[in-house]
């Protein structure tokens, strides 16, 4: 398990029991792990990723990264190749958005910008302080050709997400990047 800092809906920065004074005037909550702790030092960046995969028009569980002090880009990509098995030069990834996503499935392929070894990526990608999120995806998929009905399950599925993630987001304002509690 993990202590984090709460940001109104988003995880905050990740606590460190062993070395950092915990303000315990802010709100925290406990993060389950899939395995031990793979953050180790403060100045390490836990992100969360989504593969998206085009051809099945489709994303996969989130999963985390957790990147090194002197982390830029290429050692973005070079960590999401190194948990996709993806090489390199394939992998295009998104700059960071926080915590829920909202995005729909069908839109994530037009609307975010994507992001390669080769095309000039922003240096930080946005991912300033631990809980970012990061859309990557092997760059050689195609996008798949739905039906009518295909779309219409997705959308309808989507709609369903997206009105569980806005009746818990609905008592939070979003303001220069962090989250307050409106009531």
């Amino acid at each position: 398990m993990r202590l984090r800092f709460k940001d109104g809906v988003s995880p905050g920065r990740v606590y460190y029991l062993d070395h950092q004074f915990i303000n315990t005037s802010r709100e925290m909550y406990v993060e389950p792990l899939k395995g031990p702790e793979k953050k180790k030092d403060v100045t390490q960046t836990q992100v969360y990723v989504i593969k998206w995969r085009p051809s099945q028009c489709s994303v996969d569980p989130i999963e985390e990264i957790i990147l090194d002090n002197t982390y830029g880009p290429k050692h973005v990509i070079e960590k999401l190749s190194e948990l996709s098995g993806v090489p390199v030069e394939y992998i295009y990834c998104t700059e960071g958005t926080s915590f829920p996503v909202e995005i729909p499935c069908l839109d994530i392929e037009n609307k975010l910008e994507w992001y390669s070894i080769s095309s000039g990526i922003p240096y930080s990608l946005g991912l300033y302080d631990d809980g970012y999120v990061i859309y990557y995806k092997d760059n050689r998929e195609t996008m798949k050709e739905l039906k009518d009905k295909e779309r219409s399950e997705i959308q309808e599925a989507e709609e369903a997400r997206l009105r569980r993630i806005k009746k818990y987001t609905s008592k939070y304002t979003h303001r220069h990047g962090y989250w307050f509690r409106t009531d």
